[in-house]
């Protein structure tokens, strides 16, 4: 230090004294502490030499330290001032002296702090706040005149996530736990206090740890010095279960009152005593049973006995409710007419608030139509069981995913399934694989006819596997709240013989009855597929027209028999000659045809496969069979059309290869010739 005096000659000033002492350097419009001695220290619990005085004290507490030095520095005087401190439930007066020095063109303050007793009513309010502190069920918060909070007691600090030492730096007002709706009442408490009011039981709310919203009373006094308000004492009591109860049982009432109106106008009310003896009724009772409220009140149950019930029946009933516990179960009454009425009864002990049962609480709804429905429904259950157990026509009814609900005992029957492999199982679990693509355009339908029964053909596997189908009509069941399927009940009935039948004479239609190739009619019906394929794949097709050489005389020589048996082997070489995807049709009498598939578009590659097929064919021939001790190798004449270079005509095709046939059997060096178009 430069100035006025050095560190050693303050410290022989200062050091050992009992007194605060801070030299402080004016710089604009804030201070520097210059100096401090060791009980300025231990005052604020830092060592603050070289910081600006706002750095070291809440700002709330730096601005009248502030103005009292201004003060002294305007004045040009030694001033005195006393102020108040708060820390850890501990209050302090102190006495300021400030004295004003200027040297060097440069302003300071030397002040000197001491502490002086309190006043015997501002300790005594300390003491009672201290004590209001060690409360568990009062919460106190200590509020400053700039309106910071300067103290809380823990309970509080901990529900509602208080630090203190951010609470130093902020406003009240601007802290987590303020409600919003409750910052302007605190407002106007607090300056109402410091004004001299009292104020007390205010509610306000305050906003915990959890984001939940508490409720306390709330009463207010100051914390005062020679007539002056240093501090407002707020004393908190929470009543938030206190208003929850108050709301529970505004509504409880009011749900009470309505639930009551609400029963009275499609219900039965009965109340008894603990006798049974009927005390009130409501309109319903009369106007359902056709007695007057004169001839019920003061009578028992009894009144609307049937004789349905047994003893025991009763015997239940009143061990149940004197136990304490709800009855309920259906009973049949009498109206004075004698007309039988069903109705669902509830019966409830009212207890008081010793737990003892007062009267009883008796609720019926009438069934009557419910128990006529029912027992129509069973009557038709009992008639369907009969037709489903005694039919052979498979039933079934499944959710709208397929899962089985019901099926009949055929499945059972002629399927071998049990009835706990059925339920609950899908439907295409039962299907053969080429059956479930159908099955399944069942469950989605493009539009759904509620009306229209629809047909379906389904193959189904036994419980062995081995096939059978089914032929039926299904209908869908619609959820209308949904719009969607609710359920699918199918009828049908097997086929197996009749597909069977089906599929044989599909297969005479398609196929020559002598050597089970195929036949023009399959030619016509396979040859557009295999021609997309061809497309797809960019080949070609050789259409391949052959005519047995000297075939006649088979039959002129050794019958007819030996002839038919000739023309299946002939067959069967020109099989084994050609692959699995390639077509052999015999298309009469010793003619026959071969689509072959899967051949160059070029022509040379093109035409060294045909010669390597035509070596297939002309060496399996050659190797030739046997009929009745007879070798037979024929030989043939082949005429060639190619798609799509000669036409993409079948019949354009076949006539190509015939004319070529015609051409390779005038010719004595070919067995065979392409057409030339």
């Amino acid at each position: 230090m430069n100035a006025i005096f050095s560190i050693n000659q303050l410290d022989l000033l200062f050091k050992n004294s009992n007194d605060a002492v801070f030299f402080m350097e004016r710089v604009d419009d804030q201070y520097r502490y210059i100096y401090v001695n060791e009980a300025a220290i231990e005052l604020i619990n830092v060592n603050p030499t070289g910081k600006l005085l706002e750095q070291v004290v809440p700002s709330h507490l730096a601005k009248p330290i502030i103005q009292n030095y201004n003060l002294t520095i305007q004045n040009q005087k030694q001033m005195e001032y006393e102020d108040y401190t708060y820390d850890k439930m501990e209050v302090r007066k102190q006495r300021t002296t400030s004295i004003p020095i200027f040297i060097n063109e440069k302003t300071y303050v030397l002040a000197i702090t001491k502490e002086v007793s309190l006043g015997r009513d501002l300790e005594d309010k300390y003491l009672f706040m201290r004590s209001l502190h060690s409360s568990s069920f009062i919460s106190t918060l200590l509020v400053s005149n700039d309106m910071h909070l300067l103290e809380a007691n823990p309970t509080f600090i901990h529900e509602f996530n208080i630090c203190m030492e951010d609470a130093l730096t902020q406003k009240l007002f601007e802290m987590p736990f303020m409600d919003g709706k409750s910052v302007k009442h605190l407002k106007k408490y607090i300056k109402c206090v410091q004004n001299g009011e009292s104020i007390q039981s205010q509610m306000l709310y305050f906003i915990d740890k959890n984001n939940e919203r508490r409720c306390f009373t709330a009463s207010f006094s100051s914390l005062t010095s020679n007539d002056a308000t240093i501090a407002v004492i707020i004393m908190l009591h929470e009543i938030t279960e206190f208003i929850k109860q108050q709301q529970a049982l505004r509504t409880a009432s009011h749900g009470l009152e309505m639930f009551k109106n609400a029963i009275s106008s499609v219900a039965d009310v009965i109340f008894t005593d603990v006798h049974g003896v009927i005390t009130d009724i409501n309109d319903r009772i009369i106007k359902n049973t056709g007695y007057s409220r004169e001839e019920i009140i003061g009578n028992t149950h009894h009144i609307f006995n049937s004789g349905t019930h047994n003893k025991e029946f009763f015997e239940n009933l009143w061990s149940t409710v004197k136990e304490g516990n709800v009855w309920r179960d259906e009973v049949c009454n009498r109206k004075k007419n004698g007309e039988i009425y069903w109705v669902d009864s509830t019966i409830v002990p009212l207890k008081n608030e010793f737990g003892e049962i007062e009267q009883y609480f008796t609720v019926q709804y009438n069934i009557s139509s419910e128990k006529q429905l029912l027992s129509e429904l069973y009557k038709i259950e009992r008639i369907f069981r009969a037709i489903t157990d005694n039919t052979n026509d498979f039933i079934v009814v499944t959710d709208r995913y397929g899962k089985i609900k019901y099926a009949s005992p055929s499945y059972i029957r002629k399927l071998g399934y049990e009835e706990n492999e059925l339920i609950g199982a899908p439907y295409e679990d039962l299907l053969m694989p080429e059956s479930i693509k159908v099955w399944k355009e069942a469950l989605n339908p493009k539009e759904i006819d509620l009306v229209e029964e629809l047909k379906i053909e389904l193959l189904l596997h036994k419980k062995d596997n081995s096939p059978i189908w089914t032929e039926g009509n299904y209908t869908i069941s619609l959820d209308l709240s949904h719009h969607e399927i609710s359920e699918i009940v199918m009828v049908s009935r097997e086929i197996t013989e009749r597909k069977e039948l089906e599929d044989k004479l599909t297969y005479l239609a398609y196929h020559d009855s002598l050597t089970q190739l195929g036949n023009r009619r399959k030619l016509y019906k396979d040859f557009p597929l295999i021609q997309s394929e061809a497309k797809h794949a960019d080949t070609s097709l050789a259409i391949f027209y052959l005519d047995g050489d000297n075939f006649k005389q088979v039959n002129d020589l050794y019958g007819h028999d030996v002839g038919d048996e000739f023309l299946i082997q002939f067959g069967n070489s020109l099989v084994k000659s050609v692959r699995q995807e390639d077509l052999v049709v015999r298309l009469g009498g010793d003619e026959f045809l071969i689509v072959f598939t899967g051949l160059s578009n070029f022509e040379i590659e093109r035409t060294v496969q045909i010669e390597q097929i035509m070596n297939r064919i002309q060496e399996n021939l050659e190797i030739g069979w046997r009929i009745r001790g007879v070798h037979f190798s024929p030989t043939v004449s082949i005429g060639i059309s190619i798609y799509p270079q000669h036409s993409e005509s079948l019949d354009e095709l076949i006539d190509l290869a015939d004319q070529a046939l015609y051409q390779a059997k005038q010719s004595p060096e070919y067995q065979y010739c392409i057409s030339d178009v």
